[in-house]
């Protein structure tokens, strides 16, 4: 990794360094598991199920993606989906202004990976 790519991931809140140990400094791997988010559906179905009132499925949804950015290291995606995730373990589907900012924060996560 270039070390302008880490600083821009650091400067997204990535937490590049602790997501490395935890890949055992594999570089490569890193980077073809980032290169995953661009492929993963949580957002779009939790958006779906949010939609269509399915509390259990944006559940669901949000659940697994709060666990796939943990794991990859995208530390505002994270804390912006542990509220999301109670609020909705308690059956509360009432999530519209924090599922706005989770937009607005994965389309930019999205658009920082892919540009990688």
């Amino acid at each position: 990794m270039e070390a302008a790519q880490k600083e821009l991931l650091e400067q997204k809140g990535f937490d590049v360094d602790g997501t490395m140990r935890r890949f055992l400094n594999n570089e490569a791997l890193y980077m073809k598991c980032l290169k995953k988010f661009l492929n993963d559906t949580s957002f779009e179905k939790l958006k779906e199920a949010y939609e269509q009132g399915n509390c259990e499925e944006a559940f669901k949804c949000a659940h697994t993606m709060k666990g796939f950015v943990s794991n990859l290291g995208i530390n505002e995606l994270y804390h912006l989906l542990i509220p999301m995730v109670e609020k909705l373990r308690a059956e509360d589907i009432n999530i519209q202004e924090e599922l706005k900012q989770l937009e607005s924060l994965y389309q930019d996560t999205y658009k920082t990976i892919e540009n990688l």
